[in-house]
């Protein structure tokens, strides 16, 4: 599924009919036969456990990435080696405080998973999704989220667009919002977060709300 020239969703469907159970926010790591030899390159899984029979991550057209461009070379019906699931970065039981949810660009994957198994199994916390991408060309599972919230009244779902121009990691609004929201707004600590992006924003967020007072374990993230 091509959500723009330089972003995909992949499809994998494991041989033999098999199933791959999973944590919400965990990754698959793909063996990718390049000319340089082959590498192993890791991708969060934006489906749900519950169809674990077929397989979706969201993968960027990196400029330079031999990875990326092997993917995007494939066609229906070619086979790629994986290994997994990995990773920590997991919701496996409703939170009892508030959660947010914080993705921005391809960050959005791992959280779509998560905040499917959230609302499934139900609870009374609010939930807070903070989608951040460069513009509205760019947002990944608009639909799905806004019926979500439609759906689901204790989810917002919050469109934080960065401007265009912006490196792809960078969203300036969306760490402001962060920052006067959670931190300034209140001396309330007890919310839980999940955080995930390309590049430095992901920590400076992280080191933000623990430096901030929110428990470690409070405040999850990846960062690719």
């Amino acid at each position: 599924m091509e959500w723009s020239p330089t972003t995909r969703s992949l499809f994998l469907r494991l041989a033999g009919g098999a199933r791959l159970p999973f944590n919400p926010g965990q990754f698959v790591s793909l063996a990718l036969p390049l000319e340089e030899g082959e590498r192993v390159r890791p991708y969060s899984l934006a489906s749900s456990p519950e169809s674990a029979d077929v397989l979706e991550i969201c993968v960027d057209l990196v400029p330079g990435g031999a990875g990326s461009r092997y993917l995007f070379s494939l066609r229906p019906g070619a086979t790629v080696s994986l290994t997994g699931p990995f990773g920590s970065f997991v919701v496996n039981e409703p939170a009892a405080a508030e959660m947010i949810f914080v993705g921005h660009a391809t960050g959005i994957a791992p959280i779509r998973a998560m905040v499917r198994r959230v609302l499934e199994r139900g609870g009374g916390q609010p939930v807070h999704v903070l989608h951040g991408a460069r513009a509205a060309s760019e947002i990944l599972y608009r639909e799905e989220f806004e019926a979500w919230a439609r759906a689901h009244p204790r989810l917002e779902w919050e469109l934080v667009l960065a401007g265009a121009g912006r490196a792809a990691g960078e969203n300036p609004r969306l760490e402001a919002l962060v920052a006067e929201r959670y931190v300034r707004a209140d001396a309330d600590r007890s919310r839980h977060f999940w955080i995930c992006g390309v590049g430095d924003m992901v920590r400076r967020l992280r080191d933000l709300l623990r430096g901030a007072g929110y428990e470690r374990r409070a405040v999850r993230y990846e960062q690719w």
